[in-house]
């Protein structure tokens, strides 16, 4: 073997990479359809606004058309409340338009 020298790329090498690229694409798909799926705090929710996590509580929450989300069931009372990331996102994506 040639050290410290590239080998010429052979047909196989070519199409692992190929298979390599698809199996990649699937996994970022994946990954992201996960994220869409994820359940955020307030506190999660605030990050994404860029606001305090007050505002969504007192503010955004009231705002007609906010994701009103749900709340966790718990042991003594209501548990605390999450969304769903696409529908903070949907939401967003709907006041660009406005």
């Amino acid at each position: 073997m040639n050290k410290g020298h590239e080998q010429p790329q052979t047909h196989g090498d070519s199409q692992s990479l190929v298979e390599m690229s698809l199996l990649l694409k699937e996994l970022i798909k994946t990954v992201h359809a996960s994220k869409q799926d994820a359940l955020w705090t307030a506190s999660d929710v605030a990050n994404f606004l860029q606001v305090s996590e007050d505002s969504v509580v007192k503010n955004y929450f009231y705002i007609p058309g906010f994701p009103k989300g749900f709340r966790l069931p718990s042991k003594k009372r209501l548990g605390s409340r999450r969304w769903y990331a696409k529908d903070i996102k949907g939401w967003c994506a709907r006041q660009e338009s406005l």
